[in-house]
């Protein structure tokens, strides 16, 4: 069985570590208890050394991140989305961590070798969804949206979708692909909420040393845009960034020199949420 240790579901392991890792933390801004099963069983198949080469520099942005998205999916099912759509999930677990509101079903789209992965770990831990859960085995580059309404999708609800640490690992234009794919699905009140990069990024001598991370474990980032802004609105959806010198954005896990380098560095890219 393939393990996702290798290529672009090592970040999956990556995350999950950063995740496992706030666990620990006084002042964590989640609790995921599932971080650490999926760690030691991914320890168990093969080395994780370049993993945490990836996981270090990035842990608070990993802890950051993932509070930031929790809040955006708790605010759109707040106002009416019964739906949830994470695509590209890897070893997302807030379909059993967050308290979803009654009747809300939660789609997690990846590949066929993450869930092998995913699912015994999963069961082994006797962990319960809190919602209504479905697992959507199939690749965002191939039909995933066929795959979706397969697999119970309804495209006449209001959906909350979340493309988090997906959109720049994907090849040529098929970042493009995926997004067109879920305006397509979207009805009106739907939310979205993901991160991309900016081509910026691939030529910043302060990123070099976390894309060579990357690479080393096979997951180099393929594709970038030039404005979020732009890319989202050319597809029908108004959309706000979020500020990582902001403390309700970052909760003091920003040092004064990371504030100065992200306001007076180049854009390397952008966590954001958007609404049609």
């Amino acid at each position: 069985m393939r393990t996702p240790t290798a290529g672009v579901g090592a970040t999956a392991v990556v995350v999950a570590a950063a995740r496992a890792a706030e666990n620990r933390r006084a002042d964590r801004l989640f609790h995921d208890p599932l971080a650490e099963r999926f760690l030691a069983e991914a320890r168990k198949r093969t080395p994780v050394e370049a993993v945490e080469v990836v996981r270090h520099p990035m842990e608070h942005y990993f802890a950051i991140r993932t509070r930031y998205f929790d809040d955006v999916l708790r605010r759109a099912v707040a106002e009416g989305c019964r739906q949830v759509a994470v695509l590209g999930a890897g070893l997302d677990t807030r379909a059993f961590r967050l308290d979803w509101p009654i009747g809300t079903r939660v789609f997690e789209v990846d590949l066929p070798e993450v869930f092998a992965f995913k699912e015994p770990v999963v069961e082994a831990a006797g962990a319960e969804a809190t919602c209504a859960r479905t697992v959507v085995p199939t690749d965002l580059s191939a039909d995933w949206e066929a795959a979706l309404l397969r697999a119970g999708f309804d495209p006449g609800l209001p959906t909350a979708w979340l493309i988090e640490g997906v959109l720049c690992y994907l090849p040529g234009k098929a970042d493009d692909a995926v997004l067109a794919g879920v305006t397509r699905l979207s009805a009106p009140g739907s939310r979205l909420a993901g991160e991309h990069v900016s081509h910026r990024v691939f030529t910043d001598p302060v990123a070099r040393p976390m894309l060579d991370a990357l690479e080393s474990v096979g997951a180099p980032w393929l594709s970038g845009i030039d404005d979020i802004g732009t890319w989202l609105g050319a597809s029908g959806w108004e959309s706000a960034t979020a500020d990582l010198t902001d403390p309700a954005v970052h909760h003091g896990r920003i040092t004064p020199v990371d504030r100065e380098r992200i306001a007076a560095g180049p854009t390397r890219g952008w966590i954001f949420r958007a609404w049609n």
